[in-house]
């Protein structure tokens, strides 16, 4: 039997069945090891299903990411804005003292007489901005009182009110500060004063501008109120 089996696959068909069979048991083997990665080739509905649930969570991720990016950019746009318009020391001075000589200078050229201009108060906000607050009083008649604001309405940078009273002066008559009107009939009239307090309150930068701009200059801590 041996001689015989022997002797056939020394023939050319004995040869070609024994490369078959060893073909077929790689092919075996192969299907044994991969059958699992074959059978993702070829998923079912519920594999289907789930790849769909998992593509439709990262779009909704995507979704959600792209949301705090654009708000991160607007914060980001309203904090440049923010410094743009504050009081920044390196381009406009230092408001401990600009600030005084802003209400004086504007109080002369609208022909006010200052009662009271106190010191200039600061107070940090943050690391990179802070309060710097001037109150002021006079009495004036209303249209140079008008005048007055105006005037430092228009002042770059900006110098907001953070509070404003003003009342109508109980003075008697030949005390209060009246201005007479004389027309072609020379009759005469008076305006009334006003007693005017307020207190300006700006906010001030001193810390580092957002990436491709440079850096302002720190300022030395003064009466507590900065670092």
């Amino acid at each position: 039997m041996n001689e015989k089996l022997k002797e056939f696959l020394k023939t050319g068909k004995g040869k070609l069945t024994v490369a078959c069979g060893a073909l077929l048991i790689s092919w075996i083997f192969l299907l044994t090891q991969l059958g699992g990665s074959f059978s993702a080739w070829f998923p079912n509905e519920a594999a289907k299903e789930a790849l769909r649930k998992e593509i439709k969570k990262l779009e909704a991720e995507q979704t959600e990411q792209q949301k705090k990016l654009h708000e991160m950019d607007e914060i980001q746009k309203k904090y440049s804005a923010m410094i743009e318009n504050s009081w920044q020391f390196e381009r406009d001075g230092d408001p401990e003292l600009l600030l005084r000589q802003a209400v004086e200078s504007t109080a002369k050229e609208t022909d006010i007489s200052l009662n009271n201009l106190g010191s200039v108060r600061t107070s940090r906000i943050n690391d990179d901005f802070y309060f710097a607050e001037l109150d002021v009083s006079f009495s004036a008649p209303f249209e140079n009182l008008m005048h007055f604001i105006a005037k430092l309405q228009a002042h770059k940078p900006a110098l907001p009110w953070r509070r404003i009273t003003a009342n109508l002066s109980m003075r008697p008559p030949h005390q209060q500060n009246t201005r007479v009107v004389s027309n072609t009939a020379t009759t005469a009239a008076t305006q009334t004063t006003l007693m005017f307090n307020g207190t300006i309150r700006v906010i001030a930068f001193d810390g580092e501008l957002p990436p491709g701009g440079k850096t302002l200059a720190r300022i030395p801590q003064r009466r507590g109120g900065r670092r």
